[in-house]
């Protein structure tokens, strides 16, 4: 049997209380779970957390969460054994369950997070804090983005599968609520134009099906 919901939100208030206590307050929930609390009906596998100001790099603040409790956290190898990096994975407590932890630091620039994103912004679900919904559709846009242009078969896949469906429910939710994405100037320039222009491409990958861009138009984007 795989991961509950309640294990999953367990888990991501674990973490964040963690990252609180070894000094990055600024950190929100991001992607599948954060699309989830704000009402998107998925399956959570993985929690993705924002770190907008980072004391350390990402390795550090790692290491750091393994020597706060090593009895939850711990460094594993990717399945590429030819990459550089760990992956920071947390065992739910009493059970044989782990989920994966994807740090998305503030001062990575891929991560595409501006500076003048503040922690003000994070709206508080549930008792979590995550990040608010346009910037997690940007977000998703962006992963899709990412994985679409992917050589790996298996990440083309995961564009379709995952991130295809979380963008037009987010879509749906953020119409209902009135909500206008590219309404936030605060965000920058650089990220509205990148945001628009992640729209576009999305819509015109889809064309033959139209529903992207017609979710898309209803919440302002010009596409």
């Amino acid at each position: 049997m795989g991961l509950s919901y309640y294990e999953c939100f367990d888990a991501a208030e674990y973490v964040l209380d963690a990252l609180a206590n070894i000094g990055e307050h600024w950190s929100c929930l991001i992607g599948g779970m954060a699309a989830k609390l704000h009402g998107v009906d998925r399956v959570v596998k993985d929690l993705d957390i924002a770190v907008l100001r980072p004391d350390s790099s990402e390795e550090d603040i790692q290491d750091a969460l393994v020597d706060y409790d090593s009895s939850r956290f711990y460094l594993e190898r990717p399945r590429d054994r030819r990459a550089s990096f760990y992956k920071l994975m947390y065992r739910i407590p009493d059970t044989t369950h782990v989920i994966k932890v994807d740090l998305l630091l503030g001062d990575n620039l891929d991560a595409e997070i501006p500076r003048t994103f503040h922690r003000n912004h994070f709206v508080e679900i549930d008792g979590l804090r995550v990040a608010p919904l346009y910037f997690v559709l940007y977000h998703k846009l962006l992963g899709w983005d990412l994985r679409t242009d992917d050589r790996r078969l298996w990440k083309r896949d995961q564009a379709n599968e995952k991130d295809y469906p979380d963008i037009i429910a987010l879509c749906k939710i953020i119409y209902r609520l009135g909500m206008r994405p590219l309404s936030k100037g605060h965000m920058g320039r650089e990220y509205l134009d990148n945001y628009q222009r992640r729209a576009e491409s999305i819509a015109s990958y889809y064309n033959d099906r139209n529903l992207a861009r017609r979710q898309l138009r209803r919440i302002g984007f010009n596409v």
